[in-house]
């Protein structure tokens, strides 16, 4: 896809697992190399948006960004991504989402490509993923006016109540699909993936 970016969001402060989600070992693979891997058969330019650069000084030949404006949560990395990318839209996908399904994300590509939408959206049972989405440069002037100018440690702006001044098309994906949107954050999560058919760890 040359005309999209793949953009990974990794600036939480992961306070509940202790330890930075991206780097997690799942399957003898960790989450970010999971996800680079998928990210590499679609786009041809990808980035990490980050609330440290350092964290990530192994990648080389990814750009790694610094949140613009930093603890406000996946909405001002969406920003600083959207701000960041050469290209007119980006797919976003959270650093603790280990398992990336390619058929998804061509499904929403696919959608996004052939229609003129803000926003291309997965949603599920328990609700919208905004973190497996893709966002077009075109909302850049409406999160310009939704977020601060500098940094506010106390509050984080909602990215599903953004989207409702957008105009966001959802898609629903198949069950084989749902896996996508299993997010680990706490130590209990990680135990849960033992539950995980096999086939997604590999």
């Amino acid at each position: 896809m040359k005309d999209i970016s793949g953009v990974i969001l990794a600036g939480g402060k992961s306070k509940r697992m202790g330890y930075p989600k991206a780097f997690l070992t799942i399957g003898g693979k960790r989450i970010i190399d999971r996800i680079l891997e998928v990210f590499m058969v679609f786009f041809d330019e990808i980035l990490i948006v980050t609330d440290d650069r350092s964290r990530f000084a192994e990648f080389k030949n990814i750009k790694v960004v610094e949140d613009l404006i930093k603890g406000i949560g996946p909405l001002g990395g969406i920003y600083t991504g959207l701000k960041s990318i050469s290209k007119s839209r980006g797919f976003f996908m959270a650093c603790d989402m280990p398992f990336p399904h390619i058929g998804l994300i061509k499904k929403l590509l696919d959608v996004s490509k052939n229609g003129n939408f803000d926003c291309v959206v997965p949603y599920s049972e328990k609700g919208v993923e905004p973190l497996y989405g893709i966002y077009a440069k075109s909302i850049l002037v409406k999160l310009e006016d939704s977020l601060p100018r500098r940094e506010r440690q106390t509050k984080e702006f909602s990215v599903n109540k953004f989207l409702e001044c957008c105009n966001c098309k959802y898609i629903k994906p198949e069950p084989e699909e749902l896996s996508s949107f299993y997010n680990v954050n706490t130590q209990d999560d990680l135990k849960e993936i033992e539950i995980v058919p096999r086939s997604f760890l590999h």
